[in-house]
């Protein structure tokens, strides 16, 4: 099922490029880093202490930007994204329970963006763009480990792993960013920052017995890409 629904995706991007492509259409690539990171609710009750890290990945794949007047344009994309994050919990009682959870999930990953550039001096300019996000797991997977330390040496409680087999296949995103347009070597490229925070909860598992955490992605990419 999800490879046909990625098959689909593909031929709809191209499709729709070839239907606009004597409109002044430009395609290219953009590669880059995914700083990703998740959020949720902040725990009502002081016992728990969440720390959250992030992870550091690889963001990428094709675009084809359909300009709209010589200073809005719409940008459509079809990117590989890595997202994920370290969730430490520490919930304090008598004595310390610690777990620590990795999760690491793939996507496919759709935006469509408006653009829209409000400096061009020579051959540099400086545009803002936002949009929404349409993402496709891809697969994933996680690691648990939970301890508790009662002042003797820690317990190891829990020690489990797996695949992100039940999160929800399909999330959906707001997308915001800024970028410089400019030419390297008679190509034109661009670097841009974009900002995808993601509106669907998704139910990440937890240790064994516990409910569901409920996360939400945060991703920061920082790309540079080229037009053909």
């Amino acid at each position: 099922m999800k490879k046909t629904t990625c098959s689909l995706l593909f031929l709809a991007f191209f499709f729709c490029g070839s239907i606009s492509a004597q409109t002044g259409a430009r395609f290219g690539l953009k590669t880059g880093l995914s700083l990703a990171t998740q959020y949720g609710i902040s725990p009502a009750d002081d016992i728990y202490q969440v720390e959250t890290s992030g992870r550091k990945a690889f963001a990428g794949g094709i675009f084809a930007y359909f300009p709209v007047t010589e200073s809005v344009g719409i940008q459509q994309e079809l990117l590989y994204a890595m997202k994920g994050s370290g969730q430490d919990v520490t919930i304090t009682t008598p004595f310390n329970i610690n777990t620590v959870s990795k999760y690491k999930l793939n996507y496919f990953e759709m935006p469509i963006v408006v653009k829209y550039k409000f400096v061009n001096i020579g051959n540099i300019g400086i545009y803002g763009s936002a949009g929404i996000a349409l993402s496709l797991l891809i697969d994933g997977n996680y690691n648990i480990k939970s301890t508790i330390n009662t002042g003797a040496p820690t317990l190891i409680v829990t020690k489990e792993s797996g695949n992100m087999k039940g999160v929800d296949t399909f999330d959906y995103s707001f997308v915001y960013g800024a970028g410089s347009d400019f030419k390297f070597l008679s190509k034109d490229f661009f670097f841009e920052y974009c900002m995808t925070i993601g509106w669907n909860t998704l139910a990440l598992p937890n240790a064994s017995g516990a409910d569901p955490v409920p996360l939400r992605n945060q991703d920061y990419i920082f790309a540079l890409g080229m037009y053909f």
